[in-house]
C-alpha cells in the first residue's frame, strides 16, 4: 500500500491526517488524534458519572420501596 492509499484510508476512517502536531512548554510532543481522543474520554466520563448517580439514586428508591413492601406499606 502506497503513502496516498494509506493516508486516504485513514482520512475515510475518520483519521485526521495532516495535521500539525503541537508541542508544550515542556517540549513534550502532543499528537491531535490523542488530544481529540482525551476530550472525548472525558465527555464520556462525565456521562458515565451521571448515569451512575442516576443509578445509585433509583436503587436507593427501589431498596425503599423494598422495605415499604416488607412491612406492609404501600407505594
Amino acid at each position: 500500500m502506497s503513502p496516498d492509499e494509506l493516508r486516504a484510508k485513514l482520512e475515510e476512517a475518520g483519521i485526521p491526517v495532516g495535521e500539525p502536531w503541537k508541542t508544550t512548554r515542556e517540549k513534550v510532543v502532543r499528537s491531535p488524534l490523542v488530544e481529540r481522543q482525551k476530550v472525548t474520554l472525558r465527555k464520556i466520563e462525565g456521562l458515565i458519572e451521571h448515569q451512575l448517580a442516576e443509578d445509585q439514586k433509583r436503587v436507593a428508591d427501589l431498596n425503599i420501596a423494598l422495605v415499604r413492601l416488607k412491612h406492609g406499606g404501600g407505594t
